[in-house]
């Protein structure tokens, strides 16, 4: 990862703090895993713009919550086409259907968050578990990051508050 990227993720920590409620270590080590995976599974560029408001339109999206002594939530989030681009990509076939599209971000985090619990029980020796994703559209306002990737602008975020209700 170079510097500026590091830099910008620093500055989103310092904007996002209230939100993350983090340590800035394992926040930037969610970061980085949930980066690294992105960029290898979806061949793409990813770039941190900045800590910004979920904009209304780009209420589509899927999370994941770790669960145990280091609770916290990953979610993706991006208007309705980036969304669908998204899945796509990581599925590398076409979807036809906005579920099929929950289903596959639903997946890229599960794998990313399996990873953070790897690492999370190698670093720090703690055994974490994780919730069944959830996903849908989301009415709320709150803080994310704004990533550019070659599929579009979609947002990360990294909290303790759960962003979609419990799937039923």
């Amino acid at each position: 990862m170079n510097k500026s990227q590091e830099e910008k993720f620093a500055a989103c920590y310092e904007d996002l703090r209230e939100v993350m409620q983090l340590d800035y270590s394992l926040a930037f080590n969610v970061f980085r895993c949930f980066q690294d995976f992105v960029i290898e599974s979806l061949e793409t560029e990813f770039e941190i713009d900045s800590a910004v408001e979920l904009p209304p339109n780009a209420n589509f999206g899927a999370s994941v919550k770790i669960d145990g002594k280091i609770n916290f939530v990953v979610g993706v989030l991006a208007e309705k086409k980036i969304f669908h681009e998204l899945a796509e990509n990581y599925e590398h076939f076409k979807l036809d259907s906005l579920d099929e599209d929950f289903d596959a971000v639903s997946e890229l985090l599960n794998v990313v968050t399996g990873l953070l619990i790897v690492k999370i029980a190698t670093i720090f020796g703690i055994e974490e578990d994780l919730e069944p994703p959830r996903f849908g559209q989301t009415e709320k306002s709150f803080g994310v990051i704004k990533i550019l990737a070659n599929v579009g602008t979609f947002y990360l975020y990294i909290g303790r508050d759960e962003i979609f209700d419990a799937v039923e």
